[in-house]
């Protein structure tokens, strides 16, 4: 009985603002700030901010695990953060990388927590000076304390202003069958409002379908805002390809909020400390919401033309700029561009 008090009291609360933070650190610091919910290649930590009458703001806390070995879960969350934290062992190659990366993802406003290994030292100026060169100036230091960390994230996080709530673009991250409840798929909600029944198309796929209902945070909500991740069981209407949905799918509510590219042309705004000069024949990858499409580098006279191995899909909405990876290079990160399509 206590039990089913305690969901039917939940269910009312209302969601107010979603603050998503990149971690580049240690497990054990992520959870003094938050406590993790969920494990993949990305582990998330969640702290929710109880305000009265029964709402509340949320941390969430977006930490790949494996980097650098393993770069393609750290650029993925690039492109759903707006937050950064980064956590100096050492200074090093892949501090630059990930410094350089969350510039180039236009994340503006960061903490750098040092905390070097048993019997190490790292140089305060050394790295603030990195961290200016990478465009970085107004990330800020902060002592390795979960609880002050914790609390300086949450007057950011109650300084957060609506978004623009018309239409929505959900950028997948996983989809799967749940027996009884049939197709899920779970996301960011990348720009607009999403309301329960809302029809749903899927780029790249005829017909449609509806979002019988949605969960954030494991709670049943009627409207999932800018910057939640949601869960959507849906139902498939017509010729909807489910068979085709997951990671780096995009569902929106019309075909006006984003356009699919097979061939694009850019302007590359070059990573700093990037050395390299893409050529023609060079092998990219695209990096935006979810979707990590790899592409040959066809023409680089005026700008950069390219041709992708599967088609891209472009949020029409984003404000965010795609990502430009190349693998073999270091940094990893060439930069960031606006897709333009030919």
């Amino acid at each position: 009985m206590l039990k089913r008090r305690f969901e039917l009291y939940f269910r009312q609360v209302k969601i107010l603002s979603v603050l998503n933070i990149l971690f580049v650190g240690s497990d054990d610091v992520a959870r003094s700030i938050a406590k993790k919910s969920d494990s993949r290649d990305v582990d998330n930590y969640i702290y929710k901010d109880l305000k009265e009458g029964g709402e509340f703001s949320t941390i969430s806390i977006l930490r790949p695990k494996n980097y650098p070995e393993k770069p393609k879960p750290f650029f993925a969350s690039l492109t759903v953060s707006d937050f950064g934290i980064v956590e100096v062992n050492n200074v090093d190659a892949a501090f630059g990388e990930s410094i350089v990366s969350m510039a180039s993802a236009g994340i503006e406003e960061g903490f750098v927590i040092i905390n070097p290994a048993d019997g190490g030292w790292v140089d305060e100026s050394q790295v603030k000076g990195l961290l200016t060169q990478a465009g970085l100036e107004n990330w800020a230091f902060i002592e390795n304390d979960g609880i002050t960390i914790r609390e300086k994230l949450i007057d950011i996080l109650n300084k957060i202003e609506p978004h623009d709530e018309t239409g929505f673009v959900v950028a997948v991250d996983q989809a799967f069958t749940v027996k009884g409840v049939g197709l899920v798929a779970i996301g960011h909600v990348q720009s607009g409002k999403l309301n329960k029944h809302s029809d749903v198309i899927f780029a790249g796929s005829e017909g449609s379908a509806v979002a019988r209902s949605l969960q954030v945070m494991d709670l049943d909500v009627d409207i999932a805002h800018v910057g939640d991740r949601v869960g959507l069981a849906l139902r498939a209407n017509g010729s909807f390809r489910d068979d085709l949905l997951g990671r780096g799918s995009i569902l929106a509510d019309s075909t006006e909020r984003f356009e699919i590219q097979k061939k694009s042309n850019f302007k590359l705004n070059k990573a700093a400390f990037q050395k390299h000069e893409l050529v023609e024949g060079d092998v990219i990858h695209l990096c935006s919401d979810f979707q990590f499409v790899v592409g040959r580098i066809t023409n680089v006279k005026d700008s950069i033309e390219v041709e992708w191995d599967s088609p891209i899909v472009i949020n029409k909405t984003s404000k965010r700029n795609s990502l430009i990876i190349q693998l073999e290079s270091k940094p990893r990160i060439m930069g960031s561009a606006k897709m333009n399509s030919i």
